[in-house]
C-alpha cells in the first residue's frame, strides 16, 4: 500500500550484551505490540525526547581580556613600527624590491585582525544587548576585511 514495506518490523534494545524483542509493527494489520516490561531505561524514566537547551550567559573574565588586550596593543604597536619602517625606508633597494605598497597593505590587514581582537572579547557584561547586536555584525566585518587584505595583498 502507498509503496510502502509490508510486513513485519520488530523491535529490540540491547540489555546486557544481547537483544531482547520489546515489540513488533505489523504492517498488513497496522497494528503495534508493545512489550512494556521487556522495556528497560538507564535511570528511572524514558530518555527525553528531544533537546534541552539551557541558555546561560558566559562572561570573559575580566583579567584573561586584560591580558589579550595588552598583548594586542604590542602587536599593534610592532605594526606600527613596521608600518613606519616601511614607509620612511620605501625607497631603500631592498624594501622597493619587497613591494613596499603590498607590504603596507599586509600591515594594515593585520592591524585590523588586531583591533578586531578588541571587539571579540567584548561580552554582556562591557557592552548593552542592542550595542551587542550590531557590534556582533562590525567584528565580524573587521576581522574579515584585515584577513582579506592581509592575504589578499
Amino acid at each position: 500500500r502507498n509503496g510502502e514495506r509490508m510486513g513485519t518490523i520488530k523491535f529490540t534494545q540491547f540489555q546486557d550484551s544481547r537483544e531482547v524483542k520489546v515489540g513488533e509493527y505489523n504492517a498488513v494489520a497496522d497494528t503495534l505490540e508493545i512489550i512494556n516490561d521487556t522495556i528497560r531505561f538507564q535511570g528511572s524514566e524514558p530518555p527525553k525526547d528531544k533537546t534541552i537547551i539551557l541558555e546561560q550567559l558566559r562572561k570573559i573574565s575580566l583579567p584573561l581580556y586584560s591580558i589579550l588586550s595588552a598583548l594586542t596593543i604590542l602587536g599593534m604597536i610592532m605594526a606600527s613600527a613596521f608600518l613606519f619602517f616601511n614607509i620612511k625606508n620605501r625607497n631603500q633597494k631592498l624594501i622597493k624590491m619587497s613591494s613596499p605598497y603590498m607590504n603596507n597593505l599586509i600591515i594594515l590587514g593585520g592591524m585590523l585582525s588586531y583591533a578586531s581582537i578588541f571587539l571579540f572579547g567584548l561580552d554582556g557584561s562591557f557592552v548593552s544587548e542592542k550595542t551587542f547586536e550590531t557590534l556582533c555584525t562590525v567584528r565580524t566585518w573587521i576581522l574579515t576585511v584585515g584577513y582579506t587584505t592581509a592575504f589578499g595583498a
